[in-house]
């Protein structure tokens, strides 16, 4: 035992035990480290009890990653579900952009995540599980601003795109780009942008205070426009700008039981 304790020591580089008279007195580290390791111990063995008592009920953290609007409209009211059905499950959510999220599957930051189309490194899988529709609009009130009228000419290129002013989630704008390409057919464009917030909230009142043209998921502009706002939807080709969300996660990697349950749950639910 003396062995042990001096090699505790050697390696914390701190003394334990004052050894006086042949007797060992914990100084006030030994003392600090011995209840903590108690408190440990008492909490090890609670749950060892409860596992013991009931080796059905899921418990233990899940980490998943989401997309912000999609996360908090979709995902998180099954999630919140899921939590009151197994109360011993703590989940730890992460809403950001796919670029993000590949990070974060690869440094097991993350057990899964949903993601909107993003190329993901190859040693990811993905599923598609979901698909929004997503819109390029702008306020009647700035429309009528820079032309004069809050409806736009029956014919729009290139040239009246690249006058607008616009309002995105990234630098690159990528969303409007995808949107420019699916609809006009064009690469390259000439974008004037004038704010970029990641959040899908604040993109939706940047363009209601007429700061920009935008792109909004179509279930959120319906809202706006029901709850009174005068918002304009291009119509580009006509065929609507599909956004797919899919699991994003990797194959080799085992999720605990709860991380495996919620995954299949989520799965099944957008399915």
């Amino acid at each position: 035992m003396s062995q042990h304790i001096k090699a505790l020591e050697d390696l914390l580089d701190i003394k334990l035990f004052d050894r006086i008279s042949q007797k060992l007195i914990p100084t006030s580290a030994g003392t600090e480290l011995y209840q903590q390791c108690a408190r440990s111990f008492k909490e090890l063995e609670g749950q060892l009890e409860r596992i013991k008592k009931n080796p059905s009920e899921l418990s233990g953290v899940v980490s998943v990653g989401m997309p912000i609007e999609f996360g908090n409209n979709v995902l998180v009211p099954l999630i919140s579900e899921f939590c009151k059905k197994h109360p011993f499950v703590r989940v730890k959510l992460t809403l950001d952009f796919a670029s993000v999220m590949n990070d974060l599957l690869l440094n097991g930051k993350v057990d899964f995540a949903f993601v909107d189309q993003y190329q993901m490194d190859r040693r990811i899988d993905t599923e598609q599980v979901a698909e929004e529709i997503v819109d390029l609009c702008i306020s009647e009130s700035l429309m009528t601003e820079l032309t004069g009228n809050p409806q736009p000419p029956a014919k729009l290129n290139r040239k009246y795109y690249e006058a607008l002013p616009y309002v995105d989630y990234q630098e690159g704008e990528p969303l409007l780009r995808m949107w420019m390409h699916h609809h006009i057919g064009t690469r390259g464009t000439n974008l004037q942008v004038r704010a970029t917030v990641m959040d899908v909230q604040s993109i939706a009142r940047l363009i209601v205070n007429g700061v920009g043209a935008g792109i909004l998921p179509d279930h959120l502009l319906i809202k706006l426009i029901g709850e009174g706002h005068k918002i304009f939807k291009f119509k580009g080709c006509g065929k609507p700008l599909k956004n797919a969300i899919s699991v994003a996660f990797l194959g080799d990697r085992t999720l605990s039981r709860p991380a495996t349950e919620l995954f299949l749950r989520l799965k099944s639910a957008l399915g």
